[in-house]
């Protein structure tokens, strides 16, 4: 059992990681209804269409080096820690920025070859969302390193820090310049180039550090099917919004948007508690420590269950605030879409275990399943419910997702016990 001193630190924790989340969250919410009113529901849908893109291209991009960093966090000396963060550094900007140009070429062929009745113009939506994509990269490295290291202020500083200068991208790009989505899309790729510059001088000296070829090749390795697996995320953390922009009404489209993106600001608070507690469960994994390893897990779904649940009680009331009344149809989108955030919870736990104890493999084979299920089941539930099918969707496909996650390590354990040879 925790003890009241371990109880307090992880409060402690929890708190700073919540904040560092919190302040953002709160300076966009202030800022939210001044965006509302200056952006129609079809800027809405033009900013939300590109956005869905990012879950399919982003861990293409920055290619789940950070997975593979938490998973060799402890069990290197500091010294080769330092090499191996100064390697991912680099590979993080020099890897990340080819690997996104060659995802915009295919992109941009998709939807001017493949996606004829697209409503919407390509450019230059598309670049702004796709560049901003490899400049989290250094960012990403450093909130991690944080985290594993168990700094919570220093995650705090630099997650606020982005966080404020967002907050101002969007009221000076969308209400002061009244550039709608473009101006949407614009803020954080500029938030972006600015945290990727300062990170860059900051830590210049990591470039001094050698890599060789040989960890490179390594990290590929364990990356690539977590990577693809990671891409295939795509269709149950963007695919919906894709989806249902072929039904072709560009307005209930921009309320689904609203209200999948309110529903998104719960992701700060379950954020914040994996980033408490996603060490314990790596270390408990490592260490063979299962009450350790249990305790961790069901506090962190709990937790996040329980905020998901007064959401849903305050949802009229939270959409009305921060759409100053504007998109009060959004409120049904922002309910179904907030169940994921908790089903999501479920599997990342079980999915984290999953690579934590090497089995990176498993976890592509089953995002290649549920994938392929979700697609099937996609238009019988959208043609039956329409939108509301569609948010509904997202949640069950977290579940879908755990389900097939659990028989495969059930799998494996049963091949382990008749010594056979595991797929890892």
């Amino acid at each position: 059992m925790m003890g009241p001193g371990r109880i307090v630190s992880y409060g402690k924790s929890v708190g700073t990681y919540f904040m560092a989340s919190l302040i953002p969250m709160l300076l966009m919410a202030l800022a939210n209804p001044l965006i509302a009113i200056n952006m129609s529901p079809e800027d809405y849908a033009v900013y939300g269409y590109y956005s869905s893109f990012t879950a399919l291209i982003s861990p293409v991009i920055v290619f789940y080096m950070l997975h593979y960093y938490t998973k060799r966090y402890y069990e290197l000396s500091p010294e080769d820690r330092l090499r191996l963060r100064a390697m991912l550094f680099k590979a993080l900007i020099f890897f990340s920025l080819a690997v996104s140009i060659t995802c915009l070429a295919l992109l941009y062929v998709y939807l001017r070859f493949f996606n004829e009745d697209l409503e919407f113009p390509i450019f230059p939506y598309l670049a702004l969302m796709v560049f901003a994509i490899p400049l989290t990269g250094i960012f990403k490295l450093e909130q991690t390193e944080f985290r594993m290291a168990r700094n919570p202020g220093g995650f705090f500083r630099i997650t606020v820090m982005s966080g404020v200068i967002l907050a101002g991208a969007n009221l000076f790009f969308v209400v002061a310049m009244k550039w709608g989505a473009l101006g949407k899309l614009l803020a954080p790729l500029v938030t972006n180039l600015a945290v990727f510059i300062w990170l860059l001088v900051r830590h210049r000296g990591l470039f001094r550090i050698r890599s060789g070829r040989a960890e490179f090749r390594s990290v590929l390795s364990f990356c690539f099917p977590l990577a693809a697996g990671a891409a295939l995320g795509y269709f149950f953390n963007g695919y919906d919004r894709t989806y249902l922009e072929s039904l072709g009404n560009v307005t209930e489209y921009g309320y689904y948007i609203v209200g999948a993106q309110i529903a998104g600001y719960l992701n700060v608070f379950a954020t914040a508690v994996t980033s408490t507690f996603q060490p314990d469960i790596y270390e408990a994994i490592a260490k063979k420590d299962r009450r350790g390893l249990w305790q961790s897990a069901l506090v962190q779904v709990g937790l996040v269950a329980a905020v998901v649940a007064v959401f849903i009680l305050f949802c009229p009331l939270v959409i009305r605030l921060l759409t100053a009344g504007r998109y009060m149809d959004s409120v049904i989108y922002a309910r179904l879409v907030s169940v994921s955030v908790v089903t999501s919870a479920v599997y990342y736990v079980i999915n984290n275990y999953t690579i934590a104890r090497g089995y990176p493999k498993l976890y592509l084979y089953t995002t290649v399943i549920c994938s392929i299920l979700i697609v099937i089941a996609y238009p019988a539930a959208v043609g039956r419910f329409g939108f509301s099918g569609g948010a509904a969707m997202t949640g069950m496909s977290f579940v879908l997702l755990a389900a097939v996650n659990l028989i495969l390590l059930g799998i494996v354990r049963w091949r382990n016990r008749r010594g056979q040879k595991v797929i890892r």
